[in-house]
Parts: structure tokens; sequence; C-alpha cells
């Protein structure tokens, strides 16, 4: 395990917080004031706009320390869902130490299994649990569907392939230890999902599936899983990240030529692709997905203009309760598939 000690939060993390504050408000407003007379690429509300600019501005300046310090843990954010929607908390920790947290009844028959975004160094955040705690609680009025998101461990406390090898981990678990099936109609139904890093990880355990990565357990299916969703997923890293070196076609499947997932369709049924056009990522996306349509022919490519970086989980998080159009293009397509 590529593993480095836990960044601790200093009182000089703490203070300088002051000013990094003041930063980041400032961008906000000089957003709001400006956006009348500025052209460009933007959110699609004036409010979102400004609170994305204000993001920009926190991450480009915020520390490790300062980080852990700021955010709640994936086990966290899940206890606080239960406690929000009256429900028991129903968790598992695997031989690994990591923890996978249900939405639903473990018993369901069709089961989605969620890799949450936050660049591989952020828990899931309270507003990727009320997004797919909405998700699950509306495909069950068709059908019995649960979600498992796994609290894989994060950087800089371990690094590339940890949490490559531990959603290889939880999916054998899935289909192992839990007897659920890929895609037979007569008894269950898998489906893999993330977002951001979440989709750069899902990716990673396809690829791992086409080509086994080294002292990583093998995952043979007997019939391939029942769908893929990848949300803004993160597919390109850039030579100054440490999240993820160093950089291969499993991290960083930007570099994977169509060869690399020539057998894809024989391991996944069905594929999904969301991006916003408004968001840093939208090349990488669309080249991506270009790659993927070349293989597999069951590519679903949605691009929603104006959008932002995985836009309607940022609804939720920001408290925005209508249903957003790419919760609905998402909902309709898994309804299809389960």
């Amino acid at each position: 395990m590529a593993a480095t000690r836990a960044r601790e939060t200093t009182v000089m993390d703490k203070l300088t917080m002051i000013p990094g504050t003041g930063l980041t408000l400032s961008s906000a407003v000089y957003r709001l004031v400006t956006a009348p007379f500025t052209s460009g690429p933007r959110a699609n509300t004036v409010f979102k706009d400004a609170i994305f600019a204000a993001l920009r501005t926190h991450l480009s300046n915020v520390t490790p320390g300062q980080e852990k310090w700021l955010n709640t843990t994936t086990e966290s954010s899940y206890s606080h869902l239960a406690k929000q929607e009256k429900f028991q908390p129903d968790t598992d920790v695997l031989p690994s130490g990591m923890k996978a947290h249900w939405l639903g009844s473990k018993s369901a028959k069709k089961t989605i299994l969620f890799f949450h975004g936050g660049g591989y160094v952020l828990g899931a955040t309270a507003g990727h649990f009320k997004w797919l705690h909405d998700l699950q609680m509306d495909l069950s009025k068709d059908c019995s569907v649960n979600i498992v998101l796994p609290g894989y461990t994060l950087a800089p406390e371990a690094q590339y392939p940890v949490q490559m090898k531990q959603g290889v981990e939880c999916l054998k678990w899935l289909l192992d230890d839990l007897g659920k099936k890929p895609s037979d109609v007569r008894a269950h139904h898998i489906i893999v999902a993330g977002d951001s890093a979440g989709g750069n990880l899902t990716v990673a355990v396809l690829s791992h599936i086409l080509h086994p990565y080294r002292s990583t357990p093998k995952i043979e299916l007997l019939e391939p899983l029942a769908g893929a969703l990848l949300i803004s997923p993160w597919v390109e890293m850039t030579a100054n990240e440490d999240s993820g070196k160093p950089l291969d076609e499993y991290n960083d499947p930007i570099q994977a030529d169509s060869n690399w997932f020539s057998s894809l369709e024989t391991q996944v049924d069905d594929i999904f692709v969301w991006g916003g056009s408004g968001e840093v990522l939208f090349d990488s996306i669309e080249a991506f997905t270009k790659k993927l349509k070349q293989v597999h022919p069951r590519v679903q490519y949605v691009v929603q203009p104006g959008a932002s970086h995985e836009d309607f989980i940022m609804d939720r998080t920001l408290g925005y309760t209508n249903k957003a159009e790419g919760t609905k293009k998402v909902e309709s397509w898994l309804s299809q598939r389960l």
C-alpha cells in the first residue's frame, strides 16, 4: 500500500483560514457584480456561478490540513443522513477495513455500487447522500433497489492503487459473499457508478475486469454487469497531481487506446455518460466517451448545455429540492435497466 502519514491540522492552518475565507467570499461577490458584463463559460444560475467562483478560489488556496478540518468523513455524512431521514444505518466492514454504507434494504434484488467523488481526498458529502437517497427512493417505486457506497481510503493516507483495489474488493464482495448476480433478470442486477473521481474509480474497476491489475484478485463475470454510470468522470489527470501517481491506463484512462476497452461490451451491457458543457473536464469527457463508442455499441452520452461539474449533485449540496434535468436523465436510464 502506497501510504503516507496523515497531515494533521495545525494552529497555523486554522489561523490562515481567516484571510483565506475573506478571499473566497470576495471572489463570490466579484463574480456576482461582474456577471452582467462578462461572457464565457458559467453556471446555469447566477447564484451557482458565484458559488463555483468561491469554490475555485477556496480549492486553489486551501491546505491539506485545512481540508481535513473543514470537511466531514463519508461515515459521518451517512450517519447524519440516517438521522435526518429517520432510517437505521446499515454498514458492513470489508476485510480491508473499508466500510460499505447501504441505502435501501440490503436484500433488494437490484444494486447500484456507487463510488463517490471528491478528488480522492474528500469523503462523500451530504449532497452525495441526499442525492443518492432521493434516487434510491424514486427507483424503488418500480422495483426493489438498493445503493451501496464504499468509504474507500482517501489520499494522502492512501494513494494509488489502494482505492482501485478497494473498489475491486467491494464488487467481488457483492458477487462472491452476498451472491448478487451481475445481470440475470431472474435474480439480481448490479450497476457500477460514480461521479468525478468516483467515475475514475468506476473506469479503473472496469479496466481491472478486462486487464487484471497485478496482485489484485481477478473478477470473472459469468454474465456482464447490467450497466456502468459515469457522472462528470475524471478521466484525465495531469503530471502535477498527486492522487493517482504513477499514471497508467487504470487511473488515467484517457491515455488508453480503444483496444484497451475492446472487450468491454462482453463485461458491461450498457454505459451512460453525463457531462456538463460548462465544466472544466468537458473536453476530456468528450474524448473519452468517443473512445468508448468506438468499441461499445450501447454507450449513451448526455451533454447538458451550460451545466457545471456534476451539476445535479451540487444542486442537492446547495439545498435545491426540485429534481434537476440531469437527475431525470440518469433516473430514466437506470430505471430501464433495473
